[in-house]
C-alpha cells in the first residue's frame, strides 16, 4: 500500500514510532538543542559547525550521527524499511542522515524538492531536474512533534514518470492541486525526490522537530556530498545500520 502511494502519488505517511522509541527521539533532539542553545531560527543563516547551520528553517544538522551516534538503532523503524526496499530495491543504502529543530518561529518554507538528494542544492543551481521515470531516492521524515492542523505540510502529489517543474512561483503559500498532510507526533513521512512540498507557519508556540534521511537505489545518480559521519561511525553504531551502509559507495 505504502509503496504504491510512493510510486502513484510519490509520498505516504506512516504510523506512528513506538512510544519508547518517540521518547528517546525527542530526548535526543532536546539534547542537540543543548548543545547549541538559543534560538532556533535565525535570518541570515549563520554556520556553528562545520555540520550544523542555523537559518530560517530551523537548526539544522547535517550528518546527526557525528553529534548522536547511539540513535542510530532509533532512527529507522521495520515498516519504513520494507517500504524502502520494495521501491529501491534490496541493495539500496543511506546517503544521509539529519535532523531539523524549528518552533513557531519559523516562517514559511518555500516550495522545494530534494532532487539529487545531497546534490539537492547543487542541483538547483545548475538547473538539472531530470524526470525520474521510477523510484531512485526516497527522503525519510521522522516527525517527532507530528504536523498540526496549525502548521501543515503541502504536497503536491506525483506520480512517477509525471513532469518535475514546479507548478507555480516557489514563494506562493499553496499550489493548485496541494494536498495538506497532518499526523500525529512520531509519524514517519515519506517523500519520492521530485515531490514538491513546502511548510506552513504556525500562528501558535509550538515545537516542529524531525529527523530526517535520504535513502538511494544503487542506480541513483553519483552525489559530490558526502554524510562523512556516516564513515567513521562506533562499532554499535555500524552494526544497528549495517544492512543501510553495506552498499554505500566509496
Amino acid at each position: 500500500m505504502h509503496a504504491a502511494s510512493l510510486r502513484e502519488r510519490g509520498y505516504a505517511i506512516l504510523p506512528p514510532r513506538p512510544p519508547e522509541v518517540l521518547a528517546r527521539l525527542v530526548a535526543a533532539a532536546e539534547l542537540l538543542h543543548a548543545r547549541y542553545p538559543g534560538p532556533l531560527t535565525e535570518d541570515p543563516p549563520r554556520w556553528l559547525a562545520d555540520h550544523v547551520e542555523r537559518a530560517k528553517p530551523g537548526l539544522a544538522f547535517y550528518g546527526v550521527l557525528r553529534e548522536q551516534p547511539a540513535l542510530a538503532p532509533d532512527l529507522f523503524g521495520d515498516d519504513a524499511l520494507q517500504v524502502l526496499r520494495e521501491v529501491l530495491g534490496p541493495r539500496l543504502h543511506l546517503e544521509l542522515a539529519g535532523a531539523v529543530l524549528a518552533d513557531q518561529t519559523r516562517p514559511f518554507t518555500e516550495w522545494e524538492s530534494h532532487l539529487g538528494g545531497v546534490d539537492d542544492e547543487r542541483w538547483r543551481k545548475e538547473g538539472r531536474r531530470p524526470r525520474q521515470e521510477r523510484v531512485l531516492r526516497v527522503v525519510h521524515f521522522t516527525l517527532i512533534d507530528g504536523v498540526p492542523e496549525d502548521g501543515a505540510w503541502q504536497v503536491l502529489p506525483r506520480a512517477i514518470g509525471d513532469p518535475v517543474e514546479p507548478a507555480g512561483p516557489i514563494t506562493e503559500p499553496t499550489w493548485p492541486g496541494a494536498v495538506r498532510l497532518t499526523c500525529p507526533p512520531g509519524s514517519v513521512l515519506l517523500l519520492e525526490e521530485s515531490v514538491w512540498h513546502s511548510v506552513l507557519p504556525r500562528a501558535t508556540p509550538g515545537p516542529r522537530r524531525f529527523f530526517g534521511a535520504f535513502f538511494a537505489s544503487p542506480d541513483a545518480a553519483p552525489t559530490m556530498g558526502r554524510d562523512t559521519s556516516l564513515d567513521t561511525l562506533p562499532p554499535e553504531a555500524r552494526a544497528a545500520l549495517a544492512e543501510l551502509l553495506r552498499y554505500r559507495p566509496e
